[in-house]
């Protein structure tokens, strides 16, 4: 089942144009999705894993104040600089200094300072817990307090629950630890890989696998980079909502008529976006649903 569902997503991704950025634009297409859907489903609960400096968090945050908004960011680089330029107390996001994983304690993180002969820099989102396969990769090792989700939120009753993930190839060790929290969760954004680009990483068809034995199903995904890409998962009932079906509706039309090459010329090669966006699509439907009005012909 899970492979199935992954042909569908690569058939879904295989719309995206190779050329006029399609590819590139795709992440930020299926983020907003993300926020329309956090809209739609009203969380009382966001969880950040690999927060880096917490964009996601922020803007649910903004979008709905009432909602209590945790990023946890494991790289303490990171979390030095964005906590001193960005004042999140005031924005109302707990932005916590923890790596998830699957139970609570010290572990190693492995932040990466130099491959193939060239130094990185120590604020980066490409780090993890896990150290990468079959590369001369330099590390420092830095030992942080990790924490499970099911334990941190144990005493927490805050339904529903939305996640953005984002751990570079430590997403087996972060669900493991959240099959409690998950049963709560009615919408989840992941980063994924195909290759094993990490030891001991769950690549995308584990991922879809755990998350079909949850009760969710793969909604969308982007195709940023080669092989390694975000999916947007749902719990099953939460896609049976009419909304929700008509919302997905609308973003699949709207990838496979404007992100794609012969759209894009068409349009002047205009990019991707350029075009009527999925709420403009909305709004449009809504006029033609009124009573008053009817669609010509």
């Amino acid at each position: 089942m899970a492979r199935l569902y992954d042909q569908q997503l690569r058939l879904f991704a295989a719309h995206f144009s190779n050329m006029f950025q399609g590819r590139s634009n795709s992440a930020a297409l299926v983020a907003n999705y993300f926020h329309e859907l956090v809209a739609q489903i009203g969380p009382a609960l966001f969880v950040e894993a690999g927060a880096y400096r917490a964009d996601a968090s922020c803007k649910v945050r903004a979008d709905h104040p009432a909602c209590r908004v945790v990023a946890f960011e494991a790289n303490p680089y990171n979390y030095r600089r964005y906590a001193e330029e960005l004042d999140f107390a005031s924005l109302g996001v707990e932005f916590l200094n923890l790596a998830v994983t699957e139970a609570n304690g010290p572990v190693t993180f492995h932040l990466r300072t130099r491959q193939d002969g060239e130094d990185l820099r120590r604020v980066t989102g490409n780090s993890s817990l896990l150290r990468r396969q079959g590369t001369d990769t330099e590390y420092e090792e830095i030992t942080v307090q990790g924490v499970s989700l099911d334990e941190y939120f144990a005493e927490s009753e805050a339904s529903p629950v939305c996640m953005w993930i984002d751990v570079e190839g430590a997403s087996g060790a972060v669900l493991r630890g959240a099959r409690q929290l998950l049963e709560r969760t009615e919408l989840v954004l992941i980063e994924v890989e195909e290759k094993f680009q990490w030891e001991h990483q769950w690549r995308s068809l584990d991922v879809i696998e755990f998350f079909l034995d949850a009760g969710f199903v793969p909604l969308t995904r982007d195709a940023e980079y080669n092989q390694q890409y975000n999916i947007l998962f749902v719990r099953n009932d939460v896609y049976e909502r009419p909304d929700v079906l008509w919302s997905h509706e609308l973003h699949s039309n709207y990838v496979t008529q404007h992100m794609g090459v012969k759209d894009q010329e068409s349009a002047g090669n205009e990019p991707p976006g350029a075009a009527e966006t999925p709420g403009q699509v909305r709004q449009r439907r809504k006029f033609w649903n009124r009573t008053d009005a009817e669609p010509a012909g």
